[in-house]
């Protein structure tokens, strides 16, 4: 871990001894995700998010303060030991792992840590061991990062920036890999959302040779919710450019849980991205959720070459107390 990163998750620690007599909670998780292609042949370790992996997570909310009073007001502790199939062994990785400190008056809010990059599709809200990605993921090759979050209301909208080392999940720091991002949309608690978001940087990318290439995002994207949580369509636009070059892309999906047996839902999405060569997926699947047992989830993935081709997902995910 780069010195950087300990320094990170150092302070985050320490906010953690100090919470033993505030609200806290701890959740376990266990994902086992499996592939299978026709080409290979075999069922084989998930070659994407989400990794098996076994985690926990530990949250830590303060008592409310005075406003104007800034405070640390919520620890994330998330991690998860998941085997990495690219490098067949297993690693330790941070997902939601931040400090954030609250300003109650005005609503500020600043997180230091691993989160959630404020751009295009992200929410709070997101299941864990949700297995459909994002556009980022698929046009940055991640959609976490380190650094440090800032996030105010303006209005009915919030804005939120961001200032993050441009390495997303790998191993160690890249010289010369930076990231700027920030949102402006309508808070995630609403039936209807939406947001414009822009990037700018020269972030580190898989499968990149360890350069860093500069590139600049604009994306808008929407979210309309009908009788949660039974029907949610979404949708993204992206457009930009690497190294000079154009970029640009598109997202959308539905989801949909079964109003007659609310433990089943359908799902189904479609990812494209061009900068260079095109890339693209189609995935259609199905779950079954057992409450505070586990989700079972099967997936048919139609993926471009680039992606390494197409197969069936499959994942059984348990996370609770």
């Amino acid at each position: 871990m780069s010195v950087v990163r300990l320094a990170l998750v150092s302070l985050l620690l320490v906010g953690a001894g100090r919470a033993a007599a505030d609200q806290h909670l701890l959740y376990k998780e266990a994902n086992l995700a499996g592939f299978y292609s026709s080409r290979a042949g075999r069922l084989r370790s998930s070659p994407e998010s989400p990794l098996s992996a076994l985690g926990f997570e530990y949250l830590w909310r303060a008592p409310e303060k005075a406003p104007g009073q800034w405070h640390a007001s919520i620890l994330d502790l998330y991690l998860q030991l998941a085997y990495d199939p690219a490098e067949r062994r297993l690693v330790v990785r941070a997902r939601d792992t931040w400090l954030r400190f609250d300003e109650s008056r005005t609503g500020a809010q600043v997180r230091l840590g691993h989160f959630a990059l404020p751009f295009g599709l992200f929410s709070p809200r997101t299941l864990r061991g949700q297995a459909l990605q994002s556009l980022s993921e698929l046009s940055l090759g991640f959609a976490q990062d380190w650094g440090l979050d800032v996030r105010g209301k303006w209005g009915y909208f919030l804005c939120q920036a961001a200032a993050t080392l441009g390495s997303g999940n790998a191993p160690r720091l890249r010289p010369g890999a930076t990231l700027w991002t920030g949102r402006l949309g309508l808070p995630t608690y609403r039936k209807i959302q939406y947001g414009i978001s822009l990037l700018y940087g020269s972030p580190h990318r898989p499968g990149q040779g360890g350069v860093p290439l500069t590139s600049w995002r604009v994306a808008i994207d929407g979210v309309f919710i009908y009788h949660e949580p039974f029907t949610s369509l979404k949708g993204e636009v992206g457009l930009g450019a690497d190294q000079g070059r154009l970029a640009g892309g598109l997202l959308l999906g539905l989801t949909q849980i079964l109003p007659a047996a609310p433990q089943w839902g359908l799902e189904g999405q479609v990812r494209l991205w061009r900068s260079g060569g095109a890339r693209g997926e189609l995935v259609a699947g199905l779950l079954r959720s057992l409450p505070e047992l586990f989700t079972f989830r099967f997936q048919w993935r139609y993926r471009s070459a680039a992606l390494g081709g197409s197969g069936l997902f499959a994942q059984l995910y348990y996370y609770g107390p």
